[in-house]
């Protein structure tokens, strides 16, 4: 299955300095499919870092349909703000284009979410995120993941 997109991503959440700090709060049962372009892949914490591998996950938390734009988007960031690429990736769920629009499929409970750690993600993105989230009509975590839920 390899393809730009899986490289982009593996290369990226294996050693770009915002993936690892993002990630840091993640549990080792934290696991999403990555619905690409070339296939499926997934994303894991199982051995204690960021991995992408090839092939979907069992029972994931949720799943991301990337499209090669929005691959490009994120992993051509410059930055180490982890709150930079929470804005980013929240611009591309909400983007109108299809070549880059992020889409979301909750497939964990929310207490497993929580559980996994990715408040904690959202968190790290600070205040940047918060406003931005506050600015797009998201009040708290649970109403960002009520409306991920609802595909808005």
């Amino acid at each position: 299955m390899p393809g730009p997109s899986y490289e982009s991503l593996k290369r990226f959440f294996e050693s770009a300095p915002a993936a690892r700090k993002a990630t840091r709060t993640l549990a080792r049962d934290a696991r999403v499919n990555l619905a690409l372009a070339g296939g499926t892949a997934r994303f894991t914490m199982e051995s204690g870092s960021p991995a992408v591998l090839d092939g979907p996950a069992e029972d994931p938390d949720f799943t991301l349909t990337l499209p090669d734009g929005a691959v490009e988007r994120i992993t051509s960031l410059a930055s180490d703000d982890v709150g930079e690429f929470g804005v980013e990736f929240f611009k591309l769920v909400l983007d109108g284009d299809p070549a880059r629009k992020v889409r979301v499929k909750i497939d964990a409970a929310t207490v497993r979410l929580l559980g996994h750690g990715y408040l904690g993600v959202l968190a790290l993105g600070g205040l940047k995120v918060s406003w931005w989230l506050i600015k797009n009509g998201v009040k708290n975590p649970k109403a960002a993941i009520d409306r991920l839920r609802r595909g808005t």
